[in-house]
């Protein structure tokens, strides 16, 4: 049919886009298209700065904070999470400290006679685990490293070798 003339739903059709051509003439609106992909970006974004702050804000997590000080660093880390590695970069489960809080064990000592047990004792000092630490020192040493590391530095760039450290340690001796 020419011009779809006598059909109702083509007039009313060609009525609409008439008055959508004339409202678009009227107005001097500019329309600029966000692709998705960057509007993706930028709520992945805002979203880490949220939880980056609620992380700096929060009382509780002292332990973990030296390992992981930012969001965003720990997710692009590829840790394989054990019971012993939770323990370890939390101060929780099997840590004497935590059980002796829970009233699970007497006392928060180790079998060191090194005082209590504490994360930072268990990596850098106790004499029962030198054996562990060890190859884990060597590991660092021949990759270029400092013996001690951060903690952070022990997730971020030594990562394999701390997790075999962290594997070797029975806390059920400690």
């Amino acid at each position: 049919m020419k011009a779809h003339t006598g059909i109702e739903g083509n007039e009313v059709a060609d009525t609409l886009a008439k008055e959508a051509a004339q409202d678009e003439e009227d107005s001097n609106f500019e329309y600029d298209k966000i692709p998705i992909s960057t509007i993706a970006s930028r709520a992945k974004e805002e979203g880490l700065k949220k939880w980056q702050a609620q992380w700096e804000r929060a009382e509780k997590g002292a332990i973990c904070k030296p390992f992981f000080p930012t969001v965003e660093q720990r997710l692009k880390l590829r840790i394989q999470i054990t019971l012993e590695f939770i323990a370890i970069v939390s101060g929780h489960r099997k840590t004497k400290p935590y059980l002796n809080r829970f009233n699970l064990i007497d006392n928060s000592m180790w079998p060191c006679n090194e005082g209590e047990q504490s994360v930072g004792n268990l990596i850098y000092v106790c004499s029962v685990l030198e054996p562990h630490r060890s190859s884990t020192i060597k590991h660092i040493r021949t990759r270029g490293g400092i013996w001690p590391p951060t903690n952070n530095e022990l997730v971020t760039e030594y990562l394999n070798a701390f997790s075999k450290f962290v594997k070797s340690i029975e806390f059920s001796r400690l």
